[in-house]
């Protein structure tokens, strides 16, 4: 099957489905208006000489969900979201980000049983999965900035088959076009209950590609890996992947692996502390694609929050990298004025505690702008 057909597939099944909604018109499609605005400004007072000490970006997203069809046995159903992003600023001239920009957050048909055991979706969808909080090894097609004010992936052009074989069983599996030839990257996972603890094991076949977002994109990989979730008291879960790479009838492995805790301690309305250890190792001769070449990775992320009555919440996220001392710090205060709009005060603080001109992972000092920065801003996210 090649990608030509496949792109065809997708444009077919969504002028299939505006057809059927023309027919059906009457007796069954309908529409709920779905949308948001978001602004955000931030002062970079440590930016590079030469560079604007400031970043600003608006988005305004727009769009629907409803039924196309709904029968007895089966409903089609849909959901369309485009962002239109305006920005300008330090990250912006660093070309981080388009001065302006616009495309699809969400747009997929979904064909479900009556009874929702048996799902096919088709567009731009989210895959995202996995235990982990901070740090996503299961997470294939996770952009989240987990740190940042309401963090979402935008999702990925698919196919995905879902079936619920019971109510805590779940199997799936996706197809997503490389856009390279004819590839295509296919996967499946399963989850459920094992006395009690939450376990999904998953796999990916991962051919070279031109899908840029992905880590080692140019590689042609075999992913499979699992995550267990529980709690005794605390939370806890591990979540890991192993990433096996073909180079001249030779088979390489990578090993990303993330345990975590958590507790929420009885101080005022509830103190809910997070800790993840996350650590990487690259087999000698694996494509390396960290910007310092190291081959093992130890990191520590934190997360703290609290509300404070009804309508105001603090978080707090740290991480740490060991290997090279570099760390960002990122306290968050959101509040609600209104059940629609949202406010939020966010700082971040990046540093090294072991060299002064840092190259690290986390924080990097250097005449260009990285993003990396220390900054304080101010977003706003109003929904409609």
């Amino acid at each position: 099957m090649n990608l030509r057909l496949i792109n065809k597939s997708l444009e077919a099944l969504i002028v299939f489905v505006f057809i059927v909604a023309a027919i059906n018109y009457a007796e069954a499609f309908d529409f709920n208006f779905d949308g948001r605005f978001r602004s955000d400004a931030r002062w970079i007072p440590g930016s590079p000489s030469g560079i604007e000490d400031y970043d600003a970006a608006t988005e305004v997203r727009l769009g629907g969900y409803g039924n196309f069809v709904q029968k007895t046995a089966w409903s089609l159903d849909y959901e369309i979201l485009v962002d239109n992003r305006n920005a300008w600023g330090a990250a912006e001239k660093a070309r981080f980000v388009e001065d302006w920009d616009a495309d699809f957050f969400r747009a997929w048909a979904r064909l479900s049983s009556s009874s929702d055991d048996l799902v096919l979706r088709a567009g731009r969808q989210q895959i995202l999965f996995g235990a982990g909080a901070l740090f996503r090894p299961l997470g294939f097609y996770d952009n989240r900035v987990i740190s940042g004010v309401f963090p979402q992936t935008v999702g990925v052009d698919s196919f995905r088959l879902t079936w619920h074989s019971t109510e805590t069983t779940t199997l799936q599996s996706w197809l997503v076009p490389a856009k390279s030839e004819s590839r295509m990257i296919v996967g499946g996972r399963w989850e459920g209950l094992i006395k009690e603890m939450e376990t999904g094991i998953a796999f990916q076949y991962h051919p070279v590609s031109d899908l840029r977002n992905l880590a080692n994109f140019d590689k042609e990989l075999t992913q499979f890996g699992y995550h267990i979730k529980g709690e005794l008291e605390v939370g806890f879960w591990n979540e890991t992947r192993f990433d096996l790479e073909s180079d001249s009838g030779e088979t390489l492995v990578r090993a990303d692996s993330v345990f975590g805790t958590d507790y929420t301690f009885d101080v005022g309305q509830g103190l809910h502390v997070l800790l993840e250890y996350f650590i990487s190792s690259t087999e000698k001769g694996f494509s390396v694609v960290d910007p310092k070449g190291d081959r093992t990775i130890h990191q520590f992320g934190l997360q703290m929050d609290q509300p404070l009555g009804i309508a105001t919440v603090w978080r707090m996220f740290a991480f740490y990298d060991i290997e090279d001392g570099t760390f960002q710090w990122a306290p968050q205060v959101e509040y609600a004025l209104t059940d629609e709009i949202y406010l939020y005060l966010q700082g971040n603080l990046g540093g090294s505690v072991k060299e002064k001109n840092a190259l690290g992972r986390l924080f990097r000092e250097s005449s260009a702008f990285t993003g990396t920065e220390s900054s304080i801003g101010f977003s706003m996210i109003a929904f409609f």
